[in-house]
């Protein structure tokens, strides 16, 4: 797997999800070490420094699924606090999402082992956008 060199953390995600990811959290070993990759080869940034266009924990997306044009909107959550939208930063997609921005394609793997891909089409709500650095 290949993480763009793009990818932007914030200092207090990369630390949650670090701590996450040693407690050994349950997920699907392929989703462990993208979300480890993710991690090891982000840029990292406070959090009052993350651009808007870039998606971090508690974000709300939008995304556009390549192969039928659904709108899929979800909001990505920590295994443990997920909203009735959420999508756990533990599957694959949650995994694929962090640190994305606003216009690329989204791509994983889903469970089924067939290969998705989706545009970030918007991030209605970032946390750091809002003024709520530690969220």
């Amino acid at each position: 797997m290949s993480i763009p060199a793009s990818r932007v953390v914030t200092e207090v995600d990369h630390s949650r999800l670090s701590a996450l990811l040693e407690r050994a959290a349950p997920c699907p070993p392929a989703t462990w070490t993208q979300l480890n990759e993710v991690l090891d080869f982000a840029d990292l940034v406070p959090p009052e420094a993350v651009p808007e266009q870039v998606v971090t924990m508690r974000s709300s997306v939008v995304l556009l699924a390549h192969e039928d044009g659904r709108t899929l909107k979800v909001t990505l959550s920590y295994p443990h606090d997920t909203p009735p939208d959420g999508l756990s930063v533990l599957t694959p997609l949650g995994a694929a999402l962090i640190g994305q921005r606003v216009g690329e394609a989204v791509r994983w793997t889903g469970l089924d082992g067939v290969p998705r891909q989706a545009v970030l089409a918007a991030i209605p709500f970032q946390p750091e956008a809002a003024g709520q650095f530690h969220l």
